[in-house]
């Protein structure tokens, strides 16, 4: 049977939600893991990564490993997903702005990912502590973005979530190069 690692690296949660759907999309072949008990890649026929952008980056922890593992992860199939919140905007710069959050995490680890996708992620107010909270509500009232900081504001198409599983099913399924 192959074995598929699907890691990632999430600030607030939200990451992890869309992680274990594209991980039940792949099937029982699928082991979910935070970046916090990450595994080397060579015990899987497979890895997909995803992380989330926080200040423009995403996170340390998930860079780290990818730049340690990026050899054996560019000799298996491989996925990356970014989720940030610039994606939630459906203009040119915004979706500019989210492929230059992968190119830099890419070039930086020296990785290339068979697959790479970016999905919008989620105000989480009620996740936020009380400054993170007033910051966040400041810019998003800058950009016209909801403000209602009573409950959260999901912006994922949770259905390009599962179509990339179904992807990264197919690709697990490819043989390693």
């Amino acid at each position: 049977m192959t074995r598929v690692l699907v890691l990632y690296a999430s600030t607030h949660g939200h990451t992890g939600k869309i992680a274990d759907r594209i991980a039940k999309a792949i099937g029982p072949e699928a082991e979910l893991r935070s970046i916090d008990a990450a595994p080397a890649p060579l015990d899987y026929d497979a890895v997909i990564v995803g992380a989330s952008v926080h200040a423009g980056h995403h996170q340390k922890a998930v860079r780290k490993w990818l730049h340690e593992h990026a050899a054996a992860l560019d000799r298996m199939p491989s996925a990356f997903f970014s989720v940030c919140l610039t994606a939630a905007d459906d203009t040119d710069e915004a979706r500019a702005d989210a492929q230059r959050y992968i190119d830099e995490t890419l070039e930086e680890t020296g990785w290339t990912p068979r697959l790479v996708r970016s999905f919008a992620g989620a105000l989480q107010y009620r996740e936020y502590d009380f400054f993170t909270r007033l910051l966040i509500k400041l810019m998003m009232k800058h950009g016209g973005h909801p403000t209602d900081t009573s409950h959260d504001h999901d912006f994922t198409d949770w259905d390009a979530v599962e179509r990339f599983g179904a992807e990264c099913a197919e690709l697990a399924a490819v043989p390693a190069r």
